[in-house]
Parts: structure tokens; C-alpha cells; sequence
């Protein structure tokens, strides 16, 4: 009896050795076969235009290598758009600086006085600047010479509006305010230098630093007094206010101006080529050359553009030509259509554990756009590919494959086998996040052996053979001790 007892001990220890001994068994890849169980394409839509797509675009079962591709794709179609210039004003601080001698009141411009043009087309040309916008503030400064005045002083300038304006119609009260100034026959000289300096005064009171600063001289007359100049005696028992001790100061002051970052725009109004009488400069010169040495000519000016006209131009001068100046062109572009972006796409691709130890990874091209991680990752078993922007209608693809490993684990035969664990998705859609997204599709393989190398299944059919074995073992040693007992 111990003999059949100890025999039917054994046996079991040997059928239950044989359950395991082809557990974790290495197969060689040329013994085995290759075949597509499921040809699964991932798909998935993220934000309002944005796909994604894995899927599987070759499968060599002889080599065994499966060949995947990833695309993400921008499908919004890019919004129409036309492109027009488009004219607009100067981020400006705008002097006016007028000349207010009496040669403005007794000189004509057709039916009305010189001054009273200047003035009007001054206004005209008010009107355009703030009907334009809201970007450019005005201020007035007037300026003439007493004839009691032995030398100029700051004192021939007058600030009219007490600080910059932003509204056309207090900028032409205070153009009203120059009008209504008629009794000026006492001030026949004309101290430019003075006006410049006070014009200066008041940008530098109240003009920020990132605004234009600019000041449109408007005048008939070139300087004959500046600041602590007068009339100069010519040595032949007559005095003179035309001389170079008066034109210089005049002309340094422009200098700076420039150079400080003020540009001065002259309109001078009838320079003519007739000659300085009382001039004490040997030969005499001609207005137009003294204003030509002050100002500077329309092609190198001292200081700013300078515009020469007679007095039928004033009106085109001032609210065409100046207005010119003081506004640029900027090519405007008008979309039709919906403005769309899809920026900080994070795709990340993960495998299966018996994928990464049994098959190798390799890229087989990159992407068009973005970075694609090195390698797996072997902390998560995933690949990441980044995109920074996909443009309007734009793609990009890239393919990787899976090859199987020389020899690989026998616990994977006959089993499905996902090529792929998961695919999640994360993005910004017009500058914010999107909601994630996450799909587990992909194509299905199945491995098996050639009917020429069979190996045992663990975990198939071998296990029922070994628990049919153990319950006939048991059966076995329980009838013996049964019949024994009989």
C-alpha cells in the first residue's frame, strides 16, 4: 500500500512539474508566423478642426514587421484677405506757430488778407487732423516784434492756448483768438527765433516723451530781429535788422530743434527773388537766398520739410501738404472669414509592456513638423510628439515600426496582440487649452509557431491537460486506498 501511495506521489509531482517547464520558453523568430488579426485605425477629432489618425501602412508577416503611421492634420480652411493702404495720423503734439507781424495784415492773398488765409486753411486743416483721430494734440503760439524792441527777447512769442488741446474746436478758438488780434501795426519785425524757442517751451512741458513732437512754422518773413539781436548798423548812417548776426542765431535754433527730435515744418509764404535793400550784407541777397540759408532748400532742409509758395498756394500748402506730413500710410490687411490656431499639441503614443520586450522600435521617417521623442520612453513605455502650430489646413506625418526581436517570449503565442496601448491628446485651440482627448484603437497581430516546431501553451491548453492529469492522479490513488480498505 505505502509503495502505490509513494508511486501515485510521484506522478503527480511529475504532472505538475510538466505544467510549468515550458513556461517563460524563448522562440525563435524564424520558427514562427506572423498574421493580421484586426487592421484598427485610431481616429481622433480634437478642438473644432483638429484630426488625428494612427494606422497601420505595411505589414511584412515573413520579416515580421508592422509599419504604423501618426498624422495630425489642421482642417480649418484659412480665412480670405485682402490688403489696402490705409492713411493714418502721426502719434503727434502739433505747434502752430504764427507769424503775427503787420506784414501778414497788409499783404493780400486774393480778397482777403495773407494773414486771414493762413489762418483759414490753418483751421481746414485742424478740422482734417481730428476728424482723422483722436491721436493728436494742437497748441498756438503766435509771435511778432514791437518796434520799440531794441533787441528780440521771449517776449515777442505768446503761447495762446495755455496748454496742448484735443479737440479741434478749442484749437480753432484759439486760431480765433490770433484773428481777433488785428492792431499790429506796431509790430512790423519778426523774431522767429523767439517763436521757435517758446513753440519748444511747450513741448517740453507737455509732450511725452514717445509722441512726434512737431512744430509748423507758418510766415512771409524772414528774421530780422533774434533773441538779444537787433538792428545793426551798416556803417553808412543807416540801421539794419537783415544781417547775418540775426540770420545765424535763427538758423542754430533750427539745428537744435532738429536734433533734439522737434521737427519744424516752414510753409514761407512769397520769398522772392528781389533784393534786400536794406541789407547790410555786401553783395545784397535776395529773400529767397537768405531764406535758402536758413531753412535749407525742399531737397536738404535745416531742419524739417520747407514748403515755398505764393500766396494762391496757401490753402493746398497748409491742409494738403502739411496734412501729408503729419499722417503716414500702413498697409491694412481685411480678413473674411474665421481666424483659427491650433498651437502646443502634445501627442503622446503608448505601447504595451510585451510590445517593448519582444518587438524593436525604429522611426522610419520624421515628422514634417514638430519633434518626436529619440526613443521610447521606458518610464511609461510612450513616444511624444510635440507641434508648436499647424497652420491652417496643414499635415504632418511621420512612421515608425515594430519588428520582432530574433528570439521573443513564448508566453505571447497565440494570443491578440495590440500593437498599441493608447493615444492621448493635449492642445491649445485659439490660445486656450482644449479638452484632452484619448483613443485605444490600433491594429491587432497574432503570433504562432510553424507546425514543425511546436512548443507547449502555457496557460492554453496545456493547463487543461494538467489539471485533467492531476484530477486523474487523484482519482487514481483515491480508488486504490478505497479498495484496499475493502
Amino acid at each position: 500500500m505505502k509503495k502505490i501511495l509513494r508511486f501515485s506521489f510521484v506522478l503527480l509531482f511529475i504532472v505538475l512539474l510538466s505544467s510549468t517547464v515550458f513556461a517563460g520558453t524563448q522562440v525563435s523568430k524564424n520558427n514562427s508566423t506572423m498574421k493580421l488579426v484586426e487592421d484598427n485605425v485610431c481616429d481622433i477629432s480634437f478642438g473644432k478642426y483638429g484630426t488625428f489618425e494612427k494606422k497601420m501602412t505595411n505589414i511584412d508577416v515573413n520579416n515580421k514587421t508592422i509599419d504604423i503611421s501618426l498624422t495630425a492634420k489642421n482642417n480649418a480652411t484659412a480665412p480670405n484677405s485682402t490688403t489696402h493702404t490705409e492713411t493714418s495720423l502721426k502719434n503727434a503734439d502739433i505747434v502752430f506757430l504764427i507769424d503775427n507781424s503787420n506784414s501778414m495784415t497788409v499783404n493780400k492773398a486774393g480778397e482777403i488778407t495773407r494773414k486771414q488765409a493762413v489762418l483759414n486753411a490753418t483751421n481746414d486743416l485742424i478740422d482734417k487732423l481730428f476728424e482723422k483721430g483722436d491721436n493728436v494734440k494742437v497748441g498756438v503760439v503766435k509771435y511778432a516784434t514791437s518796434k520799440a524792441a531794441t533787441v528780440g527777447s521771449e517776449k515777442d512769442a505768446t503761447i495762446v492756448t495755455p496748454s496742448f488741446v484735443a479737440s479741434a474746436d478749442k484749437a480753432k478758438a484759439a486760431i480765433q483768438n490770433v484773428q481777433n488780434d488785428t492792431d499790429v501795426s506796431d509790430y512790423p519785425t519778426t523774431d522767429i527765433e523767439a517763436g521757435l524757442v517758446v513753440a519748444n517751451n511747450l513741448l517740453n512741458t507737455e509732450t511725452d516723451s514717445n509722441v512726434n513732437k512737431i512744430i509748423v512754422l507758418l510766415t512771409d518773413g524772414i528774421p530780422n530781429y533774434a533773441l538779444n539781436v537787433g538792428p545793426v548798423t551798416n556803417g553808412q548812417g543807416f540801421e539794419s535788422s537783415y544781417d547775418e548776426k540775426v540770420f545765424t542765431p535763427t538758423k542754430n535754433k533750427l539745428i537744435e530743434l532738429k536734433n533734439a527730435g522737434v521737427n519744424v515744418m516752414s510753409v514761407l509764404i512769397s520769398m522772392s527773388d528781389d533784393e534786400i535793400q536794406l541789407s547790410t550784407m555786401n553783395p545784397k541777397p535776395s529773400y529767397k537766398q537768405v531764406a535758402t540759408e536758413i531753412f535749407g532748400t525742399q531737397m536738404n532742409p535745416t531742419a524739417g520739410p520747407i514748403f515755398y509758395i505764393n500766396d494762391s498756394d496757401i490753402a493746398d500748402a497748409v491742409t494738403n501738404s502739411i496734412y501729408s506730413s503729419l499722417t503716414e500710410e500702413n498697409e491694412v490687411t481685411d480678413t473674411n472669414g474665421e481666424q483659427y490656431s491650433l498651437t502646443n499639441i502634445v501627442i503622446k503614443d503608448y505601447f504595451p509592456d510585451y510590445i517593448i520586450n519582444n518587438f524593436d522600435f525604429a522611426y522610419l521617417t520624421k515628422p514634417e513638423k514638430g519633434e518626436v521623442s529619440a526613443e521610447v520612453n521606458k518610464q511609461d513605455n510612450s513616444i511624444t510628439w510635440t507641434i508648436s502650430k499647424l497652420d491652417y489646413g496643414e499635415s504632418a506625418t511621420f512612421t515608425y515600426r515594430l519588428s520582432l526581436k530574433d528570439t521573443f517570449d513564448g508566453d505571447i503565442i497565440a494570443k491578440n496582440l495590440k500593437t498599441n496601448k493608447n493615444v492621448t491628446i493635449n492642445y491649445k485651440e485659439n490660445g486656450k487649452d482644449g479638452e484632452p482627448k484619448e483613443n485605444d484603437k490600433c491594429p491587432v497581430v497574432i503570433l504562432d509557431v510553424l507546425p514543425s516546431n511546436p512548443i507547449p501553451k502555457t496557460g492554453t491548453n496545456t493547463f487543461v491537460i494538467v489539471a485533467l492529469a492531476i484530477s486523474g492522479v487523484v482519482i487514481a490513488i483515491v480508488s486504490i486506498i478505497k479498495f484496499k480498505n475493502v
